[in-house]
């Protein structure tokens, strides 16, 4: 696992039914998790760059395709004009490739350079589903709901993947969940 020796982590909140989509947007606002992920994927660095997200079009779209703040984002899609569609040409904190594998390497010689030690894909289905071959970590909030009407889903963990550490289970008032997160470790063979 890993890719070229640097970490590569998943990050998601999902339902007890593995809901993460549902309509293009997450299905639940809580603001506890919005936070988590924001400090999960920025590290304090020397640097302006301070995380590495990899994702989907979809998941781009989702967050009003703007490049997460502090973060260099690379999107993976088939659509040979997407960044000229974008307007991301030529814009350093947005790279759009066409495969996971690019995205990987060109995110892991970016994480060299700048010091990082984890690449963060963050969404949607078919990258997590991908990108599981590659994952050393995932970090899980699980929400205490089901989704019926969702529409993206987030894969079933191989059970190479074991529970190292979760929170106590907690409240968000707004939205009336409840939630955890919970870190997966691969096992080293």
């Amino acid at each position: 696992m890993s890719y070229a020796n640097i970490q590569v982590a998943q990050i998601a909140a999902i339902s007890s039914n593995r809901c993460i989509g549902k309509g293009n947007d997450l299905p639940w606002h809580i603001s506890a998790d919005l936070k988590h992920f924001k400090q999960m994927t920025t590290a304090k660095t020397d640097s302006a760059i301070q995380g590495i997200v990899i994702m989907g079009r979809k998941t781009f779209e989702s967050m009003g395709s703007k490049p997460l703040p502090k973060r260099i984002s690379f999107i993976i899609t088939t659509q040979t004009d997407y960044a000229e569609q974008k307007g991301l040409v030529g814009r350093d904190n947005a790279h759009v490739l066409h495969s996971l594998d690019e995205a990987l390497t060109q995110a892991e010689s970016l994480a060299k350079d700048i010091e990082l030690e984890t690449i963060w894909v963050i969404g949607g289905e078919r990258v997590f589903s991908d990108a599981l071959t590659y994952t050393d970590r995932i970090e899980l909030t699980h929400v205490d709901t089901e989704i019926s009407d969702g529409d993206a889903f987030y894969p079933v963990l191989p059970s190479a993947f074991d529970i190292v550490q979760q929170s106590e289970k907690m409240h968000d008032d707004k939205s009336g969940l409840d939630f955890k997160f919970v870190t997966y470790i691969q096992k080293k063979d």
